[in-house]
């Protein structure tokens, strides 16, 4: 039988702008998403006799039972879009990244799961298809079907390739055990607290010029919640980071360091 192993990486958030909302209530945003493979769940597929049936064995960090794994929703997602049965598979992933701590886990198992499922199908799928098929799962899954830094827009989903390496810096990411919403950290978030401001001039200064100008704006929600993680920020600067901030919508933070 076949089997297939991919690692599925966390991500960072290097800034995160709010420029307005749709009709619908969705943000627009604005947010460059960076790979951070140091930090990864394994996702092993073994294909199976017959069709449409999906066996996922989960161990590592606890995933709540009160949430649909990912890779469910990606199978049924990628069926219904190809309106063909898919091969059965049985699915084992080792979780290490941090559950609702805006690293990106559920997202990036989605992500990686769709591009061992494209190597499944005939004919291959185009990278096309699969970003459309990734924003219907979730709007930070499209970026984990790309390995590169990526300039988020819209609703996360707009993707444009950005030319930034942190190569010769040191990054420390930092977890807080403090499980975040990130549905409700939106909901709270007022448009008088939106930057409003394009984020990509501000990434294009040096990396020391970003403590007065890039924000992520759901920390003024995420740290009115947990003022305690306003308080691992200000540990991160006062160990010397030349930039700090919350990952997406927290729990997580992390801060750029000289090598």
């Amino acid at each position: 039988m076949k089997r297939y192993h991919k690692p599925s990486p966390a991500k960072l958030n290097l800034g995160l702008h709010i420029l307005g909302r749709w009709p619908e209530g969705y943000h627009i945003l604005e947010t460059l998403i960076y790979p951070y493979p140091y930090l990864y769940d394994d996702i092993e597929v073994k294909v199976l006799p017959g069709k449409n049936r999906l066996e996922l064995r989960t161990t590592g960090l606890y995933i709540p039972e009160s949430d649909e794994n990912y890779l469910y929703t990606t199978y049924k997602v990628l069926a219904q879009q190809l309106a063909s049965p898919l091969p059965a598979l049985e699915v084992w992933i080792h979780k290490r990244i941090p559950i609702s701590a805006g690293l990106g886990g559920g997202s990036s198992n989605a992500g990686t799961f769709l591009r061992i499922l494209s190597e499944l199908v005939e004919p291959p799928l185009t990278l096309e298809f699969l970003h459309k098929v990734a924003a219907r799962i979730g709007s930070d899954v499209p970026f984990f079907l790309y390995n590169r830094p990526m300039l988020a827009k819209d609703t996360g989903t707009v993707l444009e390739p950005f030319e930034l390496s942190l190569e010769g810096y040191q990054v420390f990411v930092l977890t807080p055990p403090v499980p975040c919403s990130t549905k409700h950290i939106y909901r709270a978030l007022r448009p008088t607290q939106w930057s409003r401001i394009p984020i990509e001039p501000i990434l294009r200064q040096p990396i020391s010029e970003w403590r007065h100008q890039l924000r992520n704006d759901l920390e003024l929600v995420s740290f009115q919640i947990y003022p305690t993680l306003l308080c691992w920020k200000m540990e991160l600067y006062a160990a010397g980071a030349i930039y700090a901030s919350m990952n997406g919508s927290g729990s997580s933070l992390y801060g750029i360091f000289p090598a």
